[in-house]
């Protein structure tokens, strides 16, 4: 099942608009979760559940932690339909990825670089009762969630020097400063142009780009 029927299914079912309250009970003690740092697990939960009551077919791996966090194709593979699920609150501020784990990934899974990004922007009830609500969604790639910086050529997090995490851009606003890239081609680009100005094995700097272009025509029969 191609990402954008998942997608369309979603937005036919007035999932903007919804309403959903989180809650925990522990000796019969109910009480509704008012930390919204657990949503996006939670939404990403109820999307298993969510495809299941619809009769949408889904994978997961046997390591629920590796990526994607759901499999679409139903001819089991596991380099087509891809799925990551993120979701956010005011403004996008989640991981796309670790930097040097992706970068490294790329080499042999270059097929990554197609996987879709189903996004869930989400807000607090006005009637303050515990709840939240789904403003919006989209179903993006991934170089159309990214962007450059002021510092460096891939938006990302850093830490004593080191870049750790890969950041959103603001796709959904014309009035951003960094725009995100046109195209994956841009985007590993500008992943490379990081590699070389980071500590990553020399080896590794050298021959990523043309390593990461020779897997993704092997993997997917056409070129970046």
């Amino acid at each position: 099942m191609p990402a954008n029927n998942l997608y369309d299914h979603l937005i036919n079912n007035n999932i903007i608009g919804s309403e959903g309250i989180t809650t925990f009970t522990l000796k019969d003690i109910q009480i509704k979760v008012q930390d919204v740092s657990v949503v996006g697990n939670i939404v990403q939960e109820w999307l298993g559940y969510y495809m299941n009551d619809n009769n949408l077919y889904y994978r997961i791996k046997d390591n629920t932690q590796e990526f994607p966090d759901f499999l679409l194709d139903e001819n089991d593979s596991n380099t087509e339909n891809l799925l990551e699920v993120k979701a956010f609150i005011n403004s996008p501020n989640f991981d796309v990825a670790n930097f040097t784990a992706y970068a490294r990934s790329l080499r042999t899974h270059a097929y990554r670089l197609d996987a879709k990004y189903l996004i869930f922007e989400y807000g607090l009830s006005p009637e303050n009762n515990g709840a939240i609500f789904i403003k919006n969604i989209w179903l993006k790639n991934v170089w159309e969630i990214c962007c450059s910086s002021d510092r460096s050529p891939v938006k990302l997090q850093w830490k004593q020097g080191d870049p750790v995490n890969i950041r959103p851009a603001t796709w959904y606003s014309n009035r951003a400063k960094f725009q995100p890239f046109e195209n994956k081609l841009e985007f590993v680009e500008a992943l490379y142009q990081v590699i070389r100005m980071s500590r990553l094995d020399q080896n590794i700097q050298n021959d990523w780009l043309n390593t990461v272009k020779t897997n993704y025509q092997e993997t997917t029969n056409s070129s970046l």
